[in-house]
């Protein structure tokens, strides 16, 4: 176990300690209140007034780190003193977006719990917690129809932004997605809320709230990777690189990573891609070339071969890889880094669709496309490929946060290969121009 591993051990087995007894200490440094009168109140509930400090969006003068006063806890929900929470690139959008009610940022985070409503039974007190971009509730009717990557407890199902917390002039603050991550206490619902008992250091487990479940998600979810199978990974940022270790985890024999930036393309390369190609080389022809790659060892058919006939355009239609996982998405801002052949995020969609063979899965995750695209109409209503769309690809957050924190406990998949670079709450600002330049892999900001 590393050193950094058993530190984070002792602070969750210290922090629980401190709650049960509710006696004063000091937690890295910095003093950690623990009266028995407050841990009394933690465990009841009531937080009313209490002082953080958290990256709000959407007030005067723009984004920026603004100290906050908790409401009255809700009974539904938990109180999580954060630990590191990772900087997603679709946050770099909204950052600068206008909103009615000041947000906060981030897609969750891991942390300790501090304190819970009086419904919750998911997480008790002491408890470190990945508190999740996807909530699972395990009732609403996408949970029970294996889809719990779409639970209905996401605000997008109608569910409102509620306060949590007010500024020094009574301006009430939500969190984005109920959940925030760039706040030193998140307050989420407890559906959020996954409870980790694995000895992996809270830098790493921020990877699994948000792009590290969701890599993961296109080859352990909706389509499973099967062994001995070709898999080709269009962009390898945080998700599509978590994806190519899945698909490695999985026994994919070959992998086949897709990505501009040339650093990532490295990365790629060192957590399990066998081949890595720059798509602005590869130009009009990189459907054609990763085809080939994945043209099986014969084309005898009755002995399970693939037809290596080509057409017009010089292509096999029964050739390709197994497994497409399309992770690039729109640019919200031009990169620093090398740009990819399309900033509308469309072409990526479409050659997917294209270099997949035809029985084989495409796996889309992406977010931020600009404009539409066509697919022949025989195909979409009469052939034999497969789509399956979903940021979380079937994702359970209360099942696979366990696997896949273990996952990083093993060592079969590496999360700081993803967590390029850290950062202070105070310098959030950097993180997300950072990641929004595309000069890091991935960044975290982290707590005391």
């Amino acid at each position: 176990m590393s050193s950094e591993s058993s530190a984070d051990s002792a602070l969750a087995r210290s922090r629980r300690s401190i709650l049960k007894a509710g006696t004063a200490a000091a937690v890295g440094g910095a003093a950690f209140v623990g009266q028995a009168t407050r841990a009394a109140a933690q465990q009841t509930g009531t937080q009313s007034g209490r002082k953080f400090r958290a990256f709000v969006a959407g007030t005067i003068g723009g984004a920026g780190v603004q100290e906050l006063r908790m409401l009255p806890l809700d009974e539904n929900r938990v109180v999580v003193r954060t630990q590191a929470s990772q900087v997603c690139y679709t946050i770099t959008g909204q950052a600068a977006q206008k909103y009615q009610v000041p947000e906060i940022l981030g897609h969750g985070g891991v942390g300790i719990v501090e304190a819970v409503g009086s419904k919750v039974r998911r997480v008790q007190v002491g408890d470190r917690v990945i508190v999740a971009n996807t909530p699972y509730c395990g009732q609403c009717y996408m949970c029970l129809r294996g889809r719990p990557d779409r639970c209905q407890m996401l605000p997008s199902a109608g569910n409102p932004f509620l306060p949590i917390a007010e500024m020094a002039d009574g301006t009430k603050v939500v969190q984005h997605n109920n959940e925030g991550g760039f706040a030193e206490l998140m307050i989420p619902y407890e559906w959020y809320c996954m409870p980790i008992f694995n000895s992996v250091s809270s830098l790493e487990l921020s990877m699994l709230a948000c792009v590290g479940a969701c890599g993961l998600g296109t080859t352990f979810g909706i389509a499973p990777v099967e062994p001995a199978s070709d898999v080709c990974v269009l962009g390898c940022g945080p998700v599509g690189l978590s994806a190519l270790q899945g698909a490695r985890i999985k026994g994919a024999s070959q992998i086949i990573a897709v990505e501009p930036v040339r650093a990532r393309r490295e990365v790629a390369l060192q957590v399990g891609a066998t081949i890595a190609l720059d798509p602005n080389v590869e130009g009009k022809d990189l459907v054609a070339k990763v085809k080939n790659l994945c043209k099986g060892p014969t084309d005898r058919k009755l002995a399970g071969g693939r037809s290596w006939t080509m057409n017009s355009a010089g292509v096999g239609n029964s050739m390709g890889p197994d497994y497409v996982i399309e992770a690039v998405g729109g640019d919200s801002f031009p990169p620093k880094a090398e740009a990819g052949p399309d900033p509308a995020g469309l072409l990526p969609l479409h050659q997917a669709w294209e270099m997949v063979s035809g029985a084989g899965h495409v796996v889309t995750v992406s977010v931020g496309q600009k404009g539409n695209f066509s697919v022949p109409a025989s195909e979409w209503s009469n052939g034999s490929k497969n789509h399956h769309p979903g940021n979380m690809n079937g994702v359970n957050g209360l099942r696979d946060m366990q696997r896949f924190a273990r996952l990083i406990e093993t060592g079969q998949f590496n999360a700081k290969a993803l967590a390029t670079a850290t950062y202070p709450l105070d310098r959030a600002q950097e993180a997300l121009q950072a990641v929004s330049d595309r000069t890091t892999v991935g960044a975290v900001l982290v707590f005391s």
